[in-house]
């Protein structure tokens, strides 16, 4: 989940992201063990050229850290999208640390009007009605939406011993080479490339890229798109979307329980903003379209990334 800049960053340069920047961007985000080598063929430059670009992503915050987190399949798990509405009278950082507190939270966020957006993770029913009820009890909530999510799950496979000797190292630098990986591990390069492929193509674990868009110039923006079941599926939806937005549209939840799509947006200024959700609300496919403007977020793990570290300590103990 990807929104505003945690922190005014004024000491960063602000850069503005091309389409190249963009689909550099969205392939460290499916898998962030990429190669220089792949993005070069996959964009067109040379890989010395990519290279200096993830530098500069990195560089300017627009790239805040990389991360490893396991599949929803290796828990059982659902991916969850809420949003709050509150009565306005919460400090935006205080209150997305108190939805944070919940355990079930993996992000959290504070836009515009007094909303607050979150994703979050669970594996029984009865999770779920706690989570809700603990929202719902937040001081000044007053209304909650969940929804459970069309979500990419994986696989579950068991992870061995040597699979999690390399993730205790993978954990802190995902992109680590080969090289470094073995010398840190004490395993050889050919068992670690080995192990690091099995992990890659296993899909059990994912490697993925954590992003900061307002440090690079523009303004996140959530857009709740209710679209018409009776005339059109979710996929052409997407499909529009993102062939109409290839630079700016970032991230889409696909609601299960009703036929509503949050997107993640960006823009250089408000009245581009207001002119993408013009756009999307005169589709004869789209019934209603609500934007709010992102301002503050913040990240907490969530229980897949604590079942993580559960897995590697376990190992360590060994």
């Amino acid at each position: 989940m990807s929104f505003y800049s945690r922190e005014a960053s004024n000491f960063l340069p602000v850069i503005n992201l091309d389409l190249i920047d963009k689909g550099i961007l969205s392939d460290l985000l499916n898998n962030c063990r990429i190669t220089y080598e792949d993005l070069s063929r996959r964009h067109g430059i040379s890989a010395n050229a990519v290279k200096k670009r993830v530098l500069k992503l990195e560089e300017s915050g627009v790239i805040d850290h990389y991360s490893i987190r396991l599949s929803l399949a290796m828990l059982d798990a659902q991916y969850l999208f809420g949003l709050l509405q509150t009565d306005g009278s919460q400090d935006e950082e205080v209150f997305v640390n108190k939805i944070g507190d919940s355990p079930s939270i993996v992000a959290a966020a504070a836009y515009s009007d007094g909303h607050y957006a979150l994703v979050a993770e669970y594996i029984s029913t009865v999770e779920l009605m706690e989570l809700g009820t603990y929202l719902r009890t937040l001081d000044g909530v007053e209304d909650v939406e969940l929804h459970t999510l069309v979500s990419k799950r994986g696989a579950k496979t068991d992870l061995s011993t040597n699979h999690l000797k390399a993730l205790y190292y993978l954990r802190d630098n995902p992109r680590i080479s080969i090289v470094d990986l073995a010398r840190e591990s004490g395993m050889t390069a050919r068992r670690v490339r080995r192990l690091v492929t099995e992990l890659v193509e296993g899909d059990s674990v994912f490697f993925t890229a954590n992003l900061e868009l307002g440090e690079a110039g523009s303004i996140p923006f959530l857009a709740r798109v209710a679209w018409n079941e009776r005339n059109t599926e979710y996929e052409s939806v997407i499909e529009w979307l993102m062939s109409k937005y290839p630079d700016s549209l970032w991230e889409w939840y696909i609601s299960v329980s009703e036929p509503v799509i949050f997107c993640l947006f960006t823009a250089e200024d408000l009245n581009e903003m207001n002119s993408k959700a013009r756009e999307i609300r005169q589709q004869d496919f789209v019934d209603r379209v609500k934007v709010i403007v992102s301002s503050y977020h913040d990240g907490f793990g969530g229980p897949r990334s604590r079942r993580l570290d559960e897995l590697i300590q376990e190992v360590l103990k060994k």
